[in-house]
């Protein structure tokens, strides 16, 4: 099965790194205006990179022409909805981030020990979210490979070490490196991030979807709800029932 998933936080590379981590929120609202109101940031501060953003368009186009399986989330765990039932998955992500892993313990311990523990949790308990989806797939031997195609400047390329022993058929490219054999896919995937893309961006996400209705000529699939938290109740409701 071939996957194609975009992240539209890939776009946000001239900036992204600079809040990535700062005053992060569950809530996407709530996380923009704290980070508004307590730093020296503004809107118009955050800038894009519109050839990555004509990068995800173009390569959207491309493959929406021989795919008829898309659907569109707000969150990235959200992919898992299309997808995981899936096998023998050869997946390309265009992301800021890896989503192997998202460093949930980096500032608590060595780093080794820190990715280690995020993976055995996503293994022991499907402790699963938006920046670790791809762990769950590696886990459960879903993945035949995987091609992340990444922002030049993104911190995640630290861990490709660790997320090649996941995964041996890992690569890491820029998109200048990466030649499309083909356009061909089996399902489509974007997500808008809204935690890291900001609000005066998210218009671009409403681009896809229009794009997609008009050449599709169909309602897109909007999936408003994060996987993460299917994980979490069906492993409760299996424990307690069960």
């Amino acid at each position: 099965m071939k996957v194609l998933s975009i992240d539209l936080d890939y776009f946000m590379s001239p900036t992204i790194e600079l809040y990535n981590s700062l005053l992060y929120d569950k809530n996407p609202s709530v996380r923009w205006k704290k980070l508004f109101d307590n730093t020296h940031f503004k809107e118009n501060h955050l800038i894009i990179d519109q050839s990555n953003l004509l990068f995800c368009f173009d390569v959207f186009l491309k493959a929406l022409k021989n795919c008829d399986n898309v659907s569109f989330g707000y969150e990235h765990d959200a992919i898992l909805y299309g997808i995981k039932n899936f096998s023998n998955i050869d997946l390309i992500n265009i992301d800021h981030h890896d989503d192997v892993l998202g460093g949930d313990y980096a500032n608590e311990m060595n780093y080794n020990r820190a990715l280690s523990k995020e993976y055995d949790e996503v293994v022991k308990f499907e402790k699963v979210h938006e920046g670790n989806w791809i762990s769950w797939l590696a886990s459960h031997n879903k993945i035949n490979s995987c091609v992340w195609i990444g922002s030049k400047n993104s911190l995640s390329k630290d861990r490709n070490y660790f997320n090649q022993k996941i995964m041996p058929n890992y690569t890491n490219v820029e998109k200048e490196e990466y030649k499309f054999e083909n356009f061909d896919f089996d399902f489509i995937f974007v997500c808008l991030s809204p935690q890291y893309v900001p609000k005066n961006h998210w218009h671009y996400f409403k681009m896809f979807i229009s794009t997609y209705e008009q050449f599709k000529e169909k309602d897109a699939i909007i999936i408003n709800r994060k996987h993460e938290h299917e994980f979490r109740y069906s492993k409760l409701n299996d424990e307690i029932l069960y």
